[in-house]
């Protein structure tokens, strides 16, 4: 009893040393801690802090023990420094502040846009990842095609999914093909087939799961039973997993 207030306090000490080991003593006993106010307080006033490696943790404890709100997570988006920025969007997913991780998509960061896309993957539907998919980075597209997954993949998204399967980096087709496996079969099965013979084999491990979300369509089936001789022992793997269900 204490513990949480006392390390939360020390996050205002003076010496930068004492501060860090406060921060990591805060997120190592986070499962432990009782969320109240007066760990909720000085946690808040962290974030406003001067040191980043403080804010990063005051936010990271206050999104794991549910003491924030959309309000605070949201103006640490204005942070300096990409790191804490990073926890400011984990902590905005956790509220589903789908508004501000928007916002966080816009971010000069490509660290912040992919946490952006992945959290949008979690909070609001496909618009949201959706428009980080032709990002000039390729992780970030990647990222936001892997989140169409989980938000659902319709058009004029499932047809983007299919031309980013050429896409020059492997990530971002890997990603695509993840998207697939919630486009509709009709268009998702013929280009996931044809992914199966990308050079990369996480593409075609990717294609291989996407596949097995359609495994009642028939085309499904055949384009599985085809790569039972791949070179990778991962793809062969998934594709004799028994089907779901």
């Amino acid at each position: 009893a204490g513990t949480g207030p006392a390390l939360a306090a020390a996050l205002a000490d003076p010496d930068p040393a004492v501060r860090a080991a406060a921060g990591a003593s805060l997120r190592e006993l986070v499962e432990v801690l009782t969320p109240e106010p007066a760990l909720r307080d000085p946690l808040a006033a962290a974030v406003h802090g001067p040191d980043p490696v403080v804010r990063a943790a005051a936010l990271d404890v206050l999104r794991a023990l549910r003491l924030g709100d959309p309000a605070l997570f949201g103006e640490a988006l204005a942070d300096p420094v990409v790191e804490v920025r990073v926890q400011a969007v984990r902590a905005l997913v956790s509220v589903d502040a789908a508004d501000a991780l928007r916002r966080a998509a816009q971010d000069p960061s490509r660290e912040v846009r992919v946490a952006a896309a992945h959290g949008l993957g979690t909070a609001g539907g496909p618009d949201g990842p959706a428009a980080l998919v032709h990002d000039a980075d390729p992780l970030v597209r990647a990222a936001a095609l892997g989140a169409l997954a989980t938000t659902g993949c319709p058009p004029p998204y499932d047809a983007q999914a299919v031309t980013a399967l050429g896409d020059p980096a492997w990530q971002v087709r890997a990603g695509a093909a993840r998207a697939l496996a919630a486009a509709d079969p009709g268009l998702a099965v013929p280009a996931l087939r044809a992914a199966l013979s990308d050079a990369h084999a996480d593409v075609r491990k990717a294609g291989v799961l996407a596949l097995r979300a359609h495994a009642g369509h028939e085309d499904a089936a055949r384009a599985l039973a085809s790569v039972a001789d791949d070179p990778d022992a991962d793809v062969r793997a998934y594709a004799r997993l028994p089907a779901k269900g």
